[in-house]
This record gives C-alpha cells, sequence and structure tokens, in this order.
C-alpha cells in the first residue's frame, strides 16, 4: 500500500527528562523528535514542571506528578479525547502503561490504531524494590492496568529480544504483534572530545587516574552493591583505578555506608544526579563505562551513549547490554552478574588495555547500529504496517465515533484517504 510522507501521531509518554530524569524519558525524548522530523506530531507528558523542549515540537504537561495515579491516568485520557474530538489522528503511540489505559480506550471507540512500545515490567520493577503486603497489593494493581493497557494496542515495539520473550511470556502478547528496534544514542551530543586532557582537569581527575564510570538510578536491580563488593577486590590489584557514580535514588545511605565500611573513600567517589547538560562531559572524561545490571536491562541507553562518546563499555550479560556487546565484543561481557565475576572482568580488562577497543571501534558500531533517525525510520516502518493491517481489516473505511466534536459528521475512511 502506498502512505503519504506524513501522518499525524499522538504520543503519550511518561515524563520529559528536562524535568523527569529516567532512561525510558530520554527514549521518549529522542523518539518524539525524530519522529517530528518526518510528522505532525502531539506529545502529552506527566511533568511537575513544564518541560523543556525544540521549538518545532509540542508537547502537553496534562497533570503535575504529586497528583494520584489514577487521576494522572484520567488526564491523559480526557486531553487524548480532546485532542481525537478536535482532529484526524492516525495513530496513537505509547510509552507508558498507566497512563496507556484511557487513551487506547478513546482510541478504540474512534477506530484509531493503536502501537505501544514495551519498557519493561512495571510490576515486576515495582515487585522488587520492595516488601510486605502493601507492596504486593501494589504490585498486583500495577499488572493488572499494564494488562488492561496491553489488550488495546495493535502492536509493540520492544527494544530487546529480553524484552520481547516477557512481553509474550509473562503478558500473554502474541510474538506477531512484537517488534525489535533497538534504541539509539544522540551521536551530535556524544561523541569523542576533541580535548579529553581539558575535560578530566575540568572535573578534577587526578592526572594518571584511571576513572572507571557507571551512571544508574540507585536501586536494587542495577547492581551497584554488588559492583562496590568487586570494588574491594580491584582497588587491592589496581591501584590507579577509581570508580565513579552518577546518580540518585534510595540506595544512596546504603552505598555510602559500604564505601566506608570498605575503606573505599579514596577509590570511590559518589557524583549525585549529573545535569542531562554536563552527561557528555562525564562521558568523555572516563576511561572505561561499567554497567554492572542485575535485571530488567531493556536496552541499555547508557551504553550505546558511552560508546558514541568513544567509551569502551563493560558489561552484565543482562538484557539489551548482553545483545549489544554479545555482536559487537563479546569479551566486554562479564562471566555473569555476581560480585565475582565483575572483579575478575575488571581486573582482566584494567591489566590488559591492548585488548580494549578504540574510541573509533566504539563510535562506529554505534553509528552503523543504534542512531535515532534509524530507530524512527524502523518505527514508522511499523506505524505503516499497522495503518495497512487496519485499512484492510476495517475494508478501507473507517467507523465515526457518534462523540466527535460538535456531533459532525465524517465520510467514511477519510482519516486514511491520504494513503490510497
Amino acid at each position: 500500500m502506498l502512505h503519504c510522507n506524513s501522518l499525524r501521531i499522538l504520543c503519550t509518554g511518561m515524563g520529559w527528562p528536562s524535568a523527569q530524569p529516567g532512561g525510558l524519558n530520554t527514549y521518549f525524548k529522542h523518539i518524539c523528535e525524530s519522529l517530528a522530523t518526518r510528522h505532525e506530531l502531539e506529545a502529552l507528558v506527566c511533568s511537575a514542571n513544564k518541560p523543556v523542549v525544540q521549538d518545532d515540537l509540542r508537547v502537553t504537561n496534562v497533570a503535575v506528578t504529586d497528583l494520584k495515579l489514577s487521576k494522572r491516568r484520567d488526564a491523559f485520557r480526557k486531553h487524548a479525547a480532546e485532542l481525537m474530538n478536535g482532529q484526524d489522528i492516525d495513530i496513537v503511540y505509547s510509552h507508558f502503561a498507566p497512563y496507556s489505559i484511557g487513551v487506547a480506550m478513546e482510541a478504540k471507540a474512534r477506530n484509531i490504531p493503536v502501537v505501544m512500545t514495551f519498557h519493561g515490567p512495571w510490576s515486576e520493577e515495582i515487585r522488587l524494590e520492595g516488601k510486605g503486603l502493601k507492596h504486593r497489593i501494589k504490585t498486583m494493581i500495577a499488572k493488572s492496568w499494564e494488562m488492561k493497557a496491553y489488550r488495546l494496542a495493535d502492536a509493540f515495539i520492544v527494544l530487546s529480544e529480553t524484552f520481547r520473550d516477557i512481553l509474550h511470556h509473562q503478558y500473554g502478547v502474541p510474538l506477531s504483534k512484537i517488534h525489535i528496534i533497538p534504541g539509539g544514542a544522540d551521536v551530535a551530543r556524544f561523541k569523542p572530545a576533541v580535548n579529553r586532557t581539558a575535560i578530566r582537569k575540568k572535573l578534577q581527575l587526578e592526572e594518571g587516574t584511571t576513572a572507571v564510570l557507571t551512571l544508574r538510578r540507585l536501586v536494587n536491580r542495577m547492581g551497584l552493591l554488588q559492583l562496590l563488593e568487586a570494588w574491594k577486590e580491584v582497588a587491592r590489584t589496581i591501584p590507579d583505578a577509581v570508580l565513579f557514580i552518577g546518580g540518585k535514588g534510595p540506595l544512596q545511605g546504603e552505598l555510602e555506608s559500604r564505601i566506608a565500611e570498605y575503606g573505599l573513600q579514596s577509590r570511590v567517589r559518589m557524583l549525585g544526579y549529573i545535569p542531562d547538560g554536563e552527561l557528555a562531559d562525564y562521558y568523555q572524561a572516563a576511561d572505561l563505562f561499567v554497567v554492572p545490571s542485575q535485571a530488567l536491562e531493556g536496552f541499555g541507553l547508557i551504553t550505546v551513549e558511552a560508546m558514541a562518546a568513544g567509551v569502551p563499555v563493560m558489561a552484565t550479560p543482562i538484557g539489551g547490554n548482553r545483545e549489544i556487546l554479545q555482536k559487537y565484543r563479546p569479551d566486554m561481557l562479564f562471566a555473569g552478574k555476581s560480585s565475582q565475576d565483575m572483579a575478575s572482568g575488571l581486573i582482566r580488562l584494567l591489566r590488559h588495555r591492548e585488548m580494549w577497543p578504540t574510541a573509533e571501534q566504539c563510535r562506529s558500531h554505534v553509528l552503523e547500529n543504534y542512531t535515532w533517525d534509524r530507530v524512527s525510520k524502523q518505527v514508522d516502518s511499523v506505524f505503516n504496517h499497522v495503518i495497512d493491517q487496519h485499512l484492510i481489516a476495517y475494508g478501507g473505511n473507517r467507523q465515526v465515533s457518534a462523540g466527535k466534536k460538535g456531533g459532525r459528521e465524517q465520510d467514511e475512511g477519510s482519516l486514511f484517504g491520504s494513503y490510497r
């Protein structure tokens, strides 16, 4: 079937990284920006502050983050319904299950196809970070919301084979509905330093220091406690290596206590939250980047960002990181996810820097496989496939919702008329 160059897309995300940092929000920002270069796109988010966006992108904050989750969900539905009543939407593209439910229901009432990107099992992430009866109930409610949202989707995009398998086995989504499209890096922003010495001086890195960097949300599944345990052995063996941990989260106090308990105050530096605008400097200053994830690493956005900046990455063989490095440099994967596996791998690598991939090799792998332009074009293909299937299923006609704004009628098929 023939497609026009421009679609009218309604995107719903969780937040915007300028106000609410995180991998999902970073992904959402970049895919929206890239799609907006070719399509008419409206993005809805929930944010405590006004999102900072580029001039040609329409992003609306539909609710503040301190509202109850159910009220935020309802705000997304109400705003999406108003948009659908006021203009024709070709496709809804959703990124966070709780906020997707009402929006998808409104889309279905108007016969608009829905594509969802599955960023991971939200309920499982909740389960891993707490315990007790109230927490179990919270987990069960989250899972029911996920199931309700996913039943409404025509197709899914996942960032790795790992998340494809989770979506299929744990949520019962048919494999035929799932499309694997890895994420990307902002290669214009994350690139090797022109003057690395100046950046290291700016960040107060002493000459001769081997800087090993990780940037993580400080929660259990990110593997930072295991990394600290491993670093005890690394510190005894590699005298010039210093570990830098960037990020914030509930594990901060425990990490600081462990550093003191292990006597690593001079060998580990907690950086706190690193503002988005400073990330490139930290990547460029590092000698090695490490990703110690223990579970639910769907892609590894920081992995490809670091590599785009020319920094070798060593990671546990979990989720997307395994898939990124296995096809590139499998020797940069730890044997497993235990602290001993990390210690052995880091010591092996730090003793033999001649084994490391060069900055050019790291960046080339990203340029060939993980750019946002590449990602958005693959997402376009999914959209067109879903629209084609929708046209076939409905005979090329669109049934207009009785709730269309002002009660005005619309010719059947007008939404997709431009595709014929």
